[in-house]
C-alpha cells in the first residue's frame, strides 16, 4: 500500500488537470492506497475560493475536489503565499479548504511514499 500526496498547479475551470487528479486519487484508493492530502499550488489555489461562479456547462474542479474531501475526509491544502497573491485569504475561503504553508507541504512529503504533480 502507497501513499501518495497530490500537487496541483491548475485553476479550477481550465484544464483537465483537477479532474484527472481526481480520478487518479479516486483510483489509487479503490486499489487499497492512500492520498496524505492534495496541495494546491500556483493558479490552483484559486480552487478553493468561496466566491467561484462557474456554469454547469463548464469544468468544476472545486466541486470534484470537494467531493473528494468529503467521500474520504482528504485534507485539501492550499500554499497561503499563492492564495494571497491571488486574492483568496482566509475570509475567501471554502469550508473544505485549509490554508497551509510549504513547510507543511515539505513534512507531508516525508510522509508519503509518492508525490504526484498535476500541472
Amino acid at each position: 500500500m502507497n501513499r501518495f500526496i497530490l500537487v496541483l498547479h491548475c485553476p479550477p475551470w481550465s484544464h483537465q488537470s483537477v479532474a484527472t487528479a481526481c480520478q487518479f486519487a479516486q483510483a489509487a484508493i479503490d486499489r487499497g492506497n492512500s492520498i496524505t492530502a492534495v496541495f494546491l499550488y500556483q493558479d490552483a489555489v484559486l480552487n478553493g475560493s468561496n466566491n467561484l461562479d462557474i456554469p454547469s456547462d463548464e469544468l468544476n474542479g472545486q466541486s470534484q475536489l470537494v467531493n473528494l474531501n468529503s467521500q474520504h475526509n482528504i485534507p485539501l491544502l492550499m500554499c497561503v503565499t499563492a492564495a494571497e497573491k491571488r486574492g483568496v485569504n482566509a475570509d475567501a475561503l471554502h469550508p473544505s479548504f485549509t490554508l497551509s504553508g510549504l513547510a507543511e507541504f515539505a513534512e507531508l512529503t516525508t510522509e508519503s511514499d509518492k508525490m504526484v504533480q498535476f500541472k
